[in-house]
């Protein structure tokens, strides 16, 4: 029995020191190098989206390149400016670039207003988005054409559920001004 005993606290005194070794094995004085603390943060953080208020993306009314970024992203889809731009003979704007999600492709064109954009729009056919009487056309497909306020855009390569969705996201209309509502201030009047 007092050999039992004497193999259970040697055991216990054994554990006890490898677990004091390895802490102090641990918790040494050197300090690690600075490279180790600081991490490349650049890749980590997603695209800026212009929140509102923003003075680089004005709610005005009118379609900017940002506006349509946040609405698509807010949409949840994914819009990537590919930083090519296209110049189209028949339309004044160049048309900038973005690739939608994996496959599909869009081209915005924006107009400096309304009403231009819209006399662009009529002048063509506005099923092909080709000049009227074209035959040929421009496009490597056809496209889906979508226009609001100054936007007119080409949607190509897209399926019909995303297409749909590109296409209420932009024609629920442009980023419009904020309004503070004014609230009337109503006499108190004394009961009689």
């Amino acid at each position: 029995m007092t050999r039992l005993l004497h193999d259970t606290a040697v055991s216990r005194v054994l554990v006890c020191c490898a677990l004091v070794v390895s802490v102090l094995a641990g918790c040494g004085t050197q300090d690690p190098p600075e490279s180790a603390h600081i991490r490349d943060t650049t890749t980590l953080m997603p695209p800026r989206i212009a929140s509102p208020g923003d003075p680089s993306c004005p709610r005005d009314g009118l379609w900017k390149p940002c506006a349509l970024v946040s609405r698509m992203v807010r949409a949840g889809l994914v819009l990537t400016a590919t930083g090519d731009s296209t110049r189209v003979a028949y339309l004044t704007p160049r048309g900038i670039q973005y690739r939608v999600g994996k496959s599909a492709s869009m081209l915005a064109f924006f107009y400096p207003d309304t009403a231009s954009a819209t006399r662009a729009f009529l002048a063509l056919d506005t099923i092909r988005l080709t000049p009227r009487g074209d035959t040929i056309g421009a496009w490597p497909s056809r496209p889906t054409v979508i226009r609001s306020a100054n936007l007119l855009v080409a949607l190509f390569d897209a399926g019909g559920t995303q297409a749909e969705r590109i296409g209420l996201a932009i024609t629920a209309g442009a980023p419009q001004a904020y309004m503070v509502p004014v609230v009337p201030i109503l006499p108190i009047v004394p009961k009689p």
